[in-house]
C-alpha cells in the first residue's frame, strides 16, 4: 500500500537520489560512528563486553539490506551515534559513582501484551498512581546528563527527547493518529535499549534480515542487565521509593529474561481479539518503518506479525503452565473489560497482584480519562486486507490464544 510523504520529506529524499544513493550523503561506516561517539565525549569505555559484535551485525545489515532513504539514514545515524553515546555515559557514570550498581530495583510493574491490546492507555492510567514512577521520555533519551560541552549550541535534555521522540512524527504524520509521542510523557522502557544493539528496539524499526539471524544465533540476556543498569541509574541520589512502572509489547516475548534481572517482577498481561490488534500493529510498524526507508514490505510485514506475536503468545502460555511465570506474579487484563469499566478493572488488577488501591487513585482515573479527547491526532485507519492478510485468517492463526484466555471476539 502507498503512503504519501510530506511534500519536505520527499524533497529531502530527493538529494540522496539525485546523487546516486542516500549512501553518498550518509556514512553509516562502523568505525566512524564508534570513533565519533568517542570524540563527540571524550570517552573509550563501552562497558559491558560483547555490545561490539551485534553493533557491527546491525550496521552490516542496514547497509546491506534495508534501503535507508535520505532522511532514514540520517535519522539512523543518529540514533545510533546517540545509542554509542549513551553506552559511554552511562558506563561513565557507574565508574564514577559505583554505588549505582547496588541500587535495588524492588517489585516493578510490568505491562506487556500484544501491540494494540490497551497497553498504552493502561501505561498512562497507572502513571497516575502516585505509588508508581515510568520513565521519562527525556530520560529514557539521555539517561546520563551529556556534559553540556558534548553538546551543541546549549541544547537540554529536554530538546534531545523532543527530537527523539516528535520528529519522526513530522516525517510520517499518520504516526500520530496511531501513537502519541512527546518528550514529556511516560515512555515504553524500551526507548533506552537501544543502546544495546541486540535488543529489539532495533528488530521494530528494521527489516535487518541479517542482524536477526545473527540476533537468533547469539542469544543474550544483555538487553536486559542494560535495562537494570539504566534503572539503578535514574533512581540513584533520589530519595523516591515508588516503584517502576515498565510499558512495551516488546517485552512480551521476554519475560523469563526479565525475570531473571527481577525475581519479583509483576506483570500485566493485556488481551485483545487479534482480529483488531494483528492489523493495527502492521499499521503502526509500516508506518514507523517507512519513515526511514524505501521499499517496506507490507505483506510480508504482516506475515511476521502473525508469525511473530503468535510464537510470543505460545511462550508465555507454556511459561506460565511451567512455572518459569510465578502465578502469583502476573494477571491478566481484557482490552474490552479496560474499556468499559476502566477504574473497576484497575481495581481488579491491583488486588491481583497485591497492590492497595486508593479512592484518589480512582478519582484520577476517572478525572483523567473524562478530559482524554478521542481521536486528538485523528482516527487510526487500517484493515487486515491491506496488508495481505484476513480477518478469517488472523482469527485461525491465533484461535489457540483467544480459546486460551477466553478473550472477546469483536465482529
Amino acid at each position: 500500500m502507498g503512503i504519501e510523504q510530506p511534500d519536505w520529506v520527499r524533497r529531502l529524499n530527493y538529494l540522496g537520489a539525485m546523487v546516486g544513493g542516500s549512501r553518498r550523503l550518509v556514512s553509516l561506516a562502523p568505525e566512524e560512528l564508534i570513533e565519533e561517539a568517542r570524540a563527540s565525549t571524550g570517552l573509550a569505555d563501552f562497558g559491558e563486553p560483547g555490545w561490539e559484535d551485534a553493533f557491527r551485525a546491525l550496521v552490516e545489515s542496514l547497509q546491506t539490506e534495508v534501503d535507508l532513504h535520505t532522511i532514514g539514514r540520517l535519522v539512523t545515524r543518529a540514533e545510533l551515534l546517540r545509542g554509542l553515546r549513551n553506552r559511554l555515559l552511562v558506563t561513565e557514570a557507574c565508574r564514577a559513582q559505583p554505588a549505582i550498581r547496588h541500587e535495588q530495583v524492588v517489585a516493578p510493574l510490568l505491562i506487556a501484551g500484544q501491540g494494540r491490546t490497551g497497553t498504552s492507555i493502561l501505561f498512562e492510567l497507572l502513571a497516575l498512581d502516585t505509588n508508581n514512577r515510568a520513565p521519562l521520555a527525556w530520560e529514557a533519551a539521555s539517561p546520563a546528563a551529556p556534559p553540556g560541552a558534548t553538546l551543541a549550541e546549549g541544547i537540554t535534555r529536554e530538546q534531545i527527547a523532543e527530537t527523539v521522540n516528535e520528529f519522526l512524527s513530522d516525517v510520517q504524520p499518520a504516526i500520530r493518529a496511531a501513537h502519541e509521542h512527546r518528550w514529556d510523557l511516560p515512555v515504553e522502557c524500551i526507548r533506552f535499549m537501544d543502546s544495546e544493539f541486540s535488543s529489539d528496539w532495533w528488530a521494530m524499526l528494521y527489516a535487518a534480515w541479517g542482524w536477526l539471524k545473527w540476533r537468533a544465533e547469539h542469544p543474550t540476556d544483555a538487553p536486559y542487565r542494560w535495562h537494570r543498569r539504566v534503572l539503578q541509574l535514574l533512581q540513584y541520589g533520589r530519595d523516591d521509593p515508588r516503584r517502576w512502572l515498565l510499558k512495551s509489547p516488546a517485552h512480551l516475548g521476554n519475560l523469563d529474561r526479565l525475570l531473571r534481572q527481577y525475581p519479583d517482577l509483576r506483570i500485566i498481561h493485556t488481551h485483545r481479539d487479534p482480529v483488531r490488534s494483528v492489523p493495527s500493529t502492521v499499521s503502526l510498524s509500516t508506518l514507523m518503518r517507512t519513515s526511514r526507508a524505501n521499499g517496506v514490505d507490507a505483506n510480508l510485514l504482516g506475515q511476521m506479525v502473525v508469525m511473530g506475536y503468535g510464537g510470543m503468545l505460545r511462550k508465555v502460555i507454556e511459561e506460565r503452565g511451567g512455572g518459569v511465570i510465578p502465578p502469583g506474579q502476573i494477571t491478566d487484563v481484557h482490552f474490552q473489560d479496560l474499556m468499559k469499566d476502566p477504574v473497576g478493572t484497575v481495581e481488579r488488577t491491583y488486588d491481583a497482584l497485591g497492590l492497595p488501591f486508593t479512592a484518589a487513585f480512582a478519582d484520577a482515573i476517572g478525572d483523567y480519562l473524562a478530559k482524554k479527547p478521542r481521536d486528538q491526532f485523528g482516527k487510526h485507519r487500517y484493515a487486515a486486507e491491506d496488508y495481505g492478510l484476513s480477518n478469517a485468517g488472523i482469527r485461525e492463526a491465533f484461535r489457540f490464544y483467544t480459546d486460551h484466555y477466553g478473550i472477546a471476539l469483536e465482529d
